[in-house]
C-alpha cells in the first residue's frame, strides 16, 4: 500500500511534514509545560461551561433564547476543543486537524454572532425584575382598590334593596 495516496481522513490526521511542538523552535521545559496546563486549564473550563449551561436550560424549561444558550455551548465546545488540540499538539503534531478545529470554530463562532445579533433586540424588549415586581404591585393595589369598591357597591345595593323593602311594606300597609 505504499505509494498510494492518502485519503482525506489520513491527510487531515497525517504528522508527516511536521514536527511536534517539542521539535519547533526552543522551548524549555517550564515554558512547554506553562503552555500544555494553561490550554489544558481553558479547555477543561470550555467543556465544563456548557456543561453547565445545558444543565440549567434543561431544568428551567422557561428560559428564553433556549437555542441561543445551545449554540453558545457549542461554541464554547469547538474553544475547548482548539485548546486541547494545542495542548495535543505538543505530541502529536496533527497541525491540519488543527486548522480544521480552528475553522468550524470560526464558523460558530460567527453563526453565535449573527444569532445574537437577531435576538439582542428581542432581548432588549424583555422586562427586568424589578419592572415585573412593580407591575405585580400595581396590579396587587388595583385588585385591592377594586375589591373595595365592589364592597361599597354591595352595600349600596343591600340599603336600596332594604329601602325598597321598607317602601314596599309601607305601602301595603297604607293600602
Amino acid at each position: 500500500m505504499r505509494g498510494e495516496p492518502m485519503g482525506w481522513w489520513e491527510t487531515l490526521i497525517s504528522v508527516a511534514d511536521f514536527p511536534a511542538r517539542w521539535h519547533c523552535g526552543r522551548w524549555t521545559e517550564a515554558h512547554g509545560w506553562l503552555h500544555i496546563l494553561s490550554d489544558l486549564g481553558v479547555a477543561s473550563a470550555y467543556f465544563t461551561i456548557p456543561c453547565l449551561l445545558a444543565y440549567f436550560v434543561f431544568r428551567k424549561k422557561d428560559v428564553p433564547f433556549r437555542k441561543l444558550f445551545f449554540l453558545f455551548s457549542a461554541f464554547i465546545l469547538f474553544c475547548g476543543s482548539t485548546h486541547l488540540m494545542e495542548a495535543v499538539i505538543f505530541w502529536w503534531p496533527a497541525y491540519r486537524l488543527a486548522g480544521l478545529l480552528k475553522l468550524a470554530t470560526a464558523i460558530v463562532s460567527w453563526t453565535a454572532v449573527f444569532a445574537l445579533a437577531g435576538v439582542v433586540p428581542q432581548a432588549l424588549r424583555l422586562r427586568s425584575p424589578e419592572e415585573l415586581e412593580r407591575e405585580i404591585e400595581a396590579r396587587k393595589l388595583a385588585e385591592l382598590h377594586l375589591q373595595h369598591l365592589n364592597e361599597e357597591l354591595e352595600r349600596r345595593v343591600a340599603a336600596g334593596v332594604a329601602d325598597l323593602t321598607a317602601a314596599n311594606v309601607t305601602l301595603r300597609a297604607e293600602r
